[in-house]
């Protein structure tokens, strides 16, 4: 079974990570040589490219548990602004989360609800055997001056 929580205790840990992954975002030249360019929808492990190791150890994602599921949070720097990306996956070997999960999910994150509204993309993603993660990128709004 999985369940997913979102108390108050974790909505501070969410503003928390949201912070911290906005004030170091992977910039592009990091980014060019592992970015997936493909318009898959799915990435298996033995698919993704090498080097991507070492670019999370320097720029690392936001890791939280919110009941049994995980996700990590980033902002990446890429040519058409900064994109803000999160992976969602179960503790649990073989399940992914549905539908209602990844849309309260992204809103707690500060996504743009569901559907997303601005650029983005998602895909599946393995990230260990038999674990696969949702991931969303979405543009982040200019900055007003």
């Amino acid at each position: 079974m999985s369940v997913l929580v979102i108390r108050p205790d974790e909505e501070a840990q969410i503003a928390e990570a949201v912070e911290k992954a906005r004030q170091n975002p992977i910039p592009w030249k990091a980014l060019e040589s592992i970015a997936d360019k493909s318009d898959t929808n799915s990435l298996d492990l033995g698919e993704r490219a090498s080097g991507v190791e070492a670019v999370r150890r320097q720029y690392p994602s936001q890791h939280l548990a919110l009941g049994t599921y995980r996700v990590a949070l980033s902002f990446e720097q890429q040519p058409d602004g900064l994109f803000r990306h999160l992976s969602i996956s179960s503790a649990n070997r073989g399940k992914v989360p549905g539908l209602e999960v990844l849309t309260t999910v992204l809103g707690a994150f500060g996504f743009t609800g569901w559907p997303l509204r601005r650029p983005h993309r998602i895909w599946m993603e393995e990230f260990e055997p038999g674990h696969h993660a949702v991931n969303v990128v979405e543009l982040e709004p200019p900055l007003s001056s």
